[in-house]
């Protein structure tokens, strides 16, 4: 999630992202994860609750410090958009799963056995494989929109607020869509659990689902809702919309 240009005025605004990226990574790992350890039969309300608050939190800690994504999803979309470089990107999406790692390794070893493993995904309640990806793959267009929505300039006054935006409308997606897929939105947050778990049942949904959505929704969102993209739909209706004056 962009949330500042202020990384242009460190030495090294990469390696400040590598850094911030990993650790915002595994915050989120640890926190989200680590509140969906113990179920006490509230449905998707927990989860919701756990990812949102702790991206909530991750992107209050780093928006001073540059772009936070922790999700290659969003960085993904963020190149598409051309807000973002390759270089950048590929440093990026490193760091994102060596945080994702460590973040959800140092849970392990602090929770109880009888609760490993926690954040597993798995599709329920007799969702399909090709329903759960389009479910995963729509939902993470919308975060798309949302995150790209919510950095766009005409909405920089409000940039105090946007690590309160962002946390509840994750927060929100999971809650709408936990009860089907268990919610992924990230393929950085989906690995480490089924590599500890050792089950690759139809972990390829939620690898490839986020990508595809969010790639979808950057496109989307570039060719027609962006104000900021001389060749936008929204562009082009301002463009050829009539003024007070002539409508008068």
């Amino acid at each position: 999630m962009k949330i500042s240009d202020d990384s242009k005025h460190f030495p090294c605004p990469i390696l400040m992202g590598l850094v911030t990226e990993i650790f915002g990574t595994a915050i989120m790992m640890w926190l989200g994860c680590m509140g969906c350890a113990f179920n006490y039969g509230i449905g998707p309300t927990l989860p919701a609750f756990a990812f949102g608050l702790a991206i909530l939190a991750v992107v209050q800690m780093f928006q001073s410090l540059g772009p936070v994504h922790i999700n290659p999803g969003v960085s993904l979309g963020f190149l598409i958009t051309k807000k973002m470089s390759w270089q950048r990107f590929l440093v990026y999406v490193l760091a994102q799963y060596i945080g994702s790692f460590l973040g959800y390794g140092l849970l392990i070893v602090m929770i109880p056995n009888e609760r490993k493993p926690v954040c597993f995904l798995r599709l329920k309640w007799g969702t399909t494989p090709v329903q759960g990806f389009f479910l995963e793959m729509l939902a993470c267009v919308i975060l798309m929109w949302i995150v790209l929505g919510a950095v766009c300039n005409k909405n920089k006054p409000l940039i105090d607020s946007i690590s309160l935006r962002i946390g509840l409308a994750v927060g929100g997606i999971i809650f709408a869509l936990e009860p089907f897929t268990g919610a992924g939105l990230n393929s950085a947050r989906s690995i480490p659990p089924n590599v500890f778990a050792n089950d690759w049942k139809d972990h390829w949904i939620y690898e490839l689902a986020p990508l595809a959505g969010t790639a979808l929704g950057a496109v989307m969102y570039r060719w027609v809702f962006d104000p900021e993209e001389d060749k936008s739909l929204h562009a082009y209706l301002n463009k050829n919309s009539p003024t007070p004056t002539e409508e008068a």
